[in-house]
């Protein structure tokens, strides 16, 4: 058996978390259901495209190998919008101009306190 080093966490939120989510897909996938994500988006949409813009400015990226990094839409930005945080509870695709604009407002918050600390 070979022994592996430790490696230091060097992920967003939990890494309990992180090490869960695997598991919770294994389990939709046995017990017959699927998760939406609601993360998903059209880059023909200009609000979109500045949503995406404002997850980068505030760091929540993940790495993509043919792009270097890339915002995290599929994961931190889908629980966002799940979550009781997120001013509108709906898919990205489904939200209105003006929904749109809400969410916009919300992550403009968020790019400032991220600049702020």
């Amino acid at each position: 058996m070979t022994a592996t080093k430790p490696q230091v966490y060097t992920g967003t939120g939990s890494a309990i978390d992180n090490y869960n989510d695997p598991k919770k897909q294994l389990q939709n996938i046995v017990n017959g259901t699927k998760e939406v994500n609601w993360g998903l988006f059209d880059m023909k949409n200009s609000k979109h495209r500045r949503i995406q813009s404002d997850l980068r400015q505030a760091n929540i990226v993940v790495k993509n190998n043919r792009h270097g990094e890339v915002a995290d839409m599929l994961g931190w930005f889908n629980r966002f919008l799940k979550s009781d945080k997120s001013p509108v509870k709906k898919p990205l695709k489904q939200m209105t101009s003006q929904e749109l604009s809400k969410i916009i407002k919300a992550l403009d918050g968020v790019v400032i306190w991220k600049h702020s600390i």
